[in-house]
């Protein structure tokens, strides 16, 4: 008995030394890549968020592998809350586009806008504004009554200049309408101690596992799953036709974004929101069911059909209200799969390209009489 004992000891020792040097190795790589503690209490993008009386935002100074939050709670470089002088301050507001997924780091969408901005800004004899500078107040996620709420109670303190705001109007789409995040003041909003122990190697293992598997495999998997979620609710859930009280709500909600953003001293921009589906086409099936996982209770095609009249309820807005427009999705159409790494998320160069539609829409409304345009060489 001793000797089967000793051996099962012996290979509990050996499993548990493994674990230990893999969970080890993971974080001596995140330092290395992200110079992420060893002993970070982040453990998600989840917690890159925080809810207090403000509602729910960037929690500040919050650092996970790529992501880096500045002491405003905005993704991007530190800053101040009030603008320098001479300085062209816009911040730009959404879900996950916004923030910015699969770029490489200081590639997503706002950053590259900062930098156009102010390539832009360096062809203008202009005596007031000398520079731009971009926050980053999205997060993955945030609906657009969060986005309204965060207007009116945080990013008013701030004073920006230009609001851009980036839709997703497929999040109208979920089991539930959108409302605002709700503000508390109770309870901490610190992170718990215990989670700098969370075993960081599982996240690893699960990427690893589903890079193993082929591209036809991964799709049956998530129409499973999308089958399975559907399976669970009552006849008639999902949608199969655009279901029209939900895009007017989603208009409605833009038109009481675009008058808070008026009411704290800004311009608004609104963007079209683009995707992958080449001119309302659900001809891709890998990143079609990709999509359906995210909004089981649509139909590959109504999610389609709805980003687009999506975009013509931003186009109304926009016209009614008399509100720049920056047409995103016009500007990325064609060659989807270098502009897009998934359904609806950039890579740097679908990034770069929605940076150069809304810079050229916020400098268009920017100019003033005391500047002009000078000439390049």
């Amino acid at each position: 008995m001793r000797r089967p004992l000793h051996r099962l000891a012996h290979a509990a020792v050996l499993a548990a030394l493994f674990c230990f040097t893999l969970e080890l190795a993971c974080r001596i790589e995140d330092w290395v890549h992200y110079r992420t503690p060893l002993l970070s209490r982040f453990r998600s993008q989840a917690d890159l968020l925080v809810r207090d009386p403000l509602g729910a935002h960037g929690r500040p100074n919050a650092r996970y592998q790529k992501w880096v939050m500045n002491e405003l709670g905005m993704r991007g470089p530190a800053a101040d809350s009030a603008p320098p002088l001479g300085t062209l301050r816009v911040v730009t507001a959404g879900a996950s586009e916004t923030f910015g997924l699969y770029e490489s780091d200081a590639h997503e969408f706002p950053r590259q806008l900062q930098d156009s901005l102010n390539l832009a800004l360096a062809h203008r004899t202009c005596s007031s504004i000398r520079r731009a500078e971009v926050l980053n107040a999205a997060l993955p996620g945030m609906s657009l009554p969060t986005v309204e709420q965060d207007v009116r109670l945080r990013l008013a303190q701030l004073h920006p200049d230009v609001v851009v705001y980036y839709p997703t109007p497929v999040q109208y789409l979920e089991e539930h309408t959108p409302t605002a995040a709700t503000p508390t003041s109770t309870g901490s909003t610190e992170l718990s101690a215990s989670n700098a122990l969370w075993p960081r190697s599982l996240d690893r293992i699960r990427n690893q596992l589903k890079l193993l598997l082929p591209a036809r495999i991964q799709t049956a998997l998530r129409e499973r799953e999308t089958r399975a979620a559907r399976a669970r609710q009552s006849t008639g859930w999902a949608y199969t036709t655009l279901p029209q009280p939900q895009l007017a709500a989603f208009e409605h909600d833009l038109r009481t974004l675009v008058g808070s953003i008026h009411r704290i001293g800004a311009q608004p921009v609104l963007a079209t929101h683009a995707n992958a589906f080449e001119r309302g086409s659900a001809s891709d099936p890998t990143r079609l069911a990709a999509w359906e996982k995210f909004y089981p209770r649509a139909t590959g095609p109504v999610l389609v059909a709805f980003d687009s009249a999506g975009n013509a309820a931003i186009r109304r807005v926009a016209a009614d209200s008399s509100v720049a427009l920056a047409d995103v999705a016009t500007a990325l159409r064609g060659s989807p799969t270098t502009r897009f790494a998934d359904f609806a998320h950039f890579t740097d160069s679908g990034a770069a390209l929605a940076a150069a539609s809304v810079s050229k829409t916020v400098t268009q409304i920017t100019e003033t009489p005391d500047c002009t345009v000078r000439k390049s060489d």
